[in-house]
C-alpha cells in the first residue's frame, strides 16, 4: 500500500522498510529528525512519508529549490526551507497559521522543515514549544546535514533516523530500477559520486564535474605553486558556500585515493579511476602523514562552511593547513 510512494528513492532500503512498518502499524512518531550528509536523499524520503500519509504524491512537479521559503500542498503537506541563510520566525508563524486551521478529516498533516540547523533563536523556541505540545494529527520531519547543531531539547523530543552514503551495489540497483540499462552504464558515475545520490545523478546528467575539476586544481596548486596561498585565494574569491563544501569534499576523495595508491592496494579499489595518472603525479609531493593532516583540514573546512563561516576564512584556514602539512610556514 505504502511502497509505491518510496519507489523513486535510491538506496536506504532499511530506512524505507522501517518507515513503511511504522506507517502500516499507525505508529509513526509525531516528530522525526532525518540526519545525514547533503545529497543522500533525506528530503525525498520526507516527501515520500508525507505522500504516504496524504494518500497521494505531494509536491509532485514542484521545484522545491526555488526562492519560496514556504510551500503548501493542500492541507496535508507543508515545506519550510531557509530564507537566505537561515530559518526565520516569520516562516514559523506562517506555518502555525496553517496548522491552526482544521485539516481534512482523518488525514495526517506533515510539516517538513529543511536545513533545520539554520533556525534562529526565536524559531527554535517556537519549535521546541510545539514539539512539547504537538497538535493532534500533525507530524514534523526535521531535515538536517548537521544534527550536532540542534538544541538537545529539540533532539530529545524527536525520533532520529540516520542516513548514510549509499553503497555502490544499492546505488547501482536503484539506477537500474529507475533508468534501466546495464550495470556498466553506471560504474563511473557511482564511483564518482562517493555514495552521494545527488552527485551520481548530476554526473549522469552531464554535470557534477566542475567541483571535482576545481578540487584537482586546488591540489595541483597546493603541491606545485611557489605561492599556493595567494594563487588559490585569487581562484576561490567568488566561490559560494556550496561550491566550497563540494570542492573540499572532492579534494578529500582524491586524497583518499592517493592514500590507497601509496598503500600498494589494488587499483580496483580506487573511486576516481579516471584520474589515476593525475593522482600518481600529485601524491609524490606529500607524505602519508601530510595526506591525513590535509584530510582533517578538509573535514574541518566543510564543517565551518556548513556553519556559514565566511568562505574566504574557510579557505584561509585550509590553505595554511595544507602548506604546513607539506612542510612550509
Amino acid at each position: 500500500m505504502y511502497e509505491q510512494y518510496f519507489q523513486d528513492i535510491i538506496g536506504h532500503g532499511a530506512i524505507k522498510e522501517r518507515l513503511i512498518r511504522l506507517l502500516e502499524k499507525d505508529r509513526l512518531p509525531h516528530a522525526m529528525i532525518f540526519a545525514g550528509p547533503s545529497g543522500v536523499g533525506k528530503t525525498m524520503m520526507a516527501f515520500a512519508v508525507a505522500s504516504a500519509l496524504a494518500g497521494r504524491r505531494v509536491f509532485a512537479g514542484q521545484d522545491m529549490k526555488g526562492d519560496g521559503p514556504f510551500a503548501a500542498d493542500g492541507d496535508e503537506a507543508y515545506y519550510v526551507a531557509p530564507q537566505g541563510a537561515m530559518l526565520k520566525v516569520d516562516q514559523f508563524r506562517q506555518l502555525q497559521s496553517r496548522l491552526i486551521l482544521q485539516g481534512r478529516v482523518g488525514c495526517m498533516r506533515v510539516c517538513i522543515i529543511d536545513h533545520v540547523e539554520t533556525m534562529n533563536a526565536e524559531f527554535a523556541n517556537r519549535m521546541l514549544k510545539i514539539l512539547e505540545e504537538p497538535p493532534q494529527g500533525v507530524c514534523f520531519i526535521l531535515v538536517t546535514d548537521q544534527p550536532s547543531l540542534l538544541l538537545p531539547t529539540i533532539v530529545s523530543r524527536c525520533a532520529e533516523i540516520a542516513f548514510e552514503p549509499v553503497g555502490d551495489a544499492e546505488l547501482t540497483e536503484g539506477l537500474l530500477r529507475l533508468r534501466g540499462g546495464r550495470p556498466a552504464d553506471y560504474e563511473q558515475a557511482v564511483a564518482w559520486g562517493g555514495g552521494i545520490v545527488q552527485s551520481v545523478l548530476a554526473h549522469l546528467d552531464g554535470g557534477g564535474g566542475e567541483e571535482a575539476a576545481r578540487a584537482l586544481e586546488f591540489l595541483r596548486i597546493a603541491a606545485t605553486h611557489r605561492c599556493p596561498y595567494a594563487k588559490w585565494l585569487s581562484v576561490c574569491a567568488d566561490m559560494t558556500e556550496t561550491e566550497t563544501i563540494e570542492t573540499l569534499r572532492w579534494a578529500g576523495m582524491f586524497l583518499r585515493d592517493m592514500a590507497v595508491l601509496r598503500s600498494g592496494a589494488e587499483p580496483s579499489l580506487l573511486r576516481l579511476k579516471r584520474h589515476t595518472e593525475d593522482m600518481m603525479k600529485l601524491m609524490t609531493y606529500w607524505t602519508d602523514e601530510a595526506i591525513f593532516a590535509m584530510l582533517r583540514a578538509f573535514d574541518e573546512g566543510m564543517e565551518a562552511a556548513g556553519r556559514h563561516v565566511n568562505t574566504r576564512l574557510v579557505w584561509d584556514y585550509v590553505c595554511i593547513q595544507c602548506i604546513q602539512a607539506k612542510g612550509g610556514i
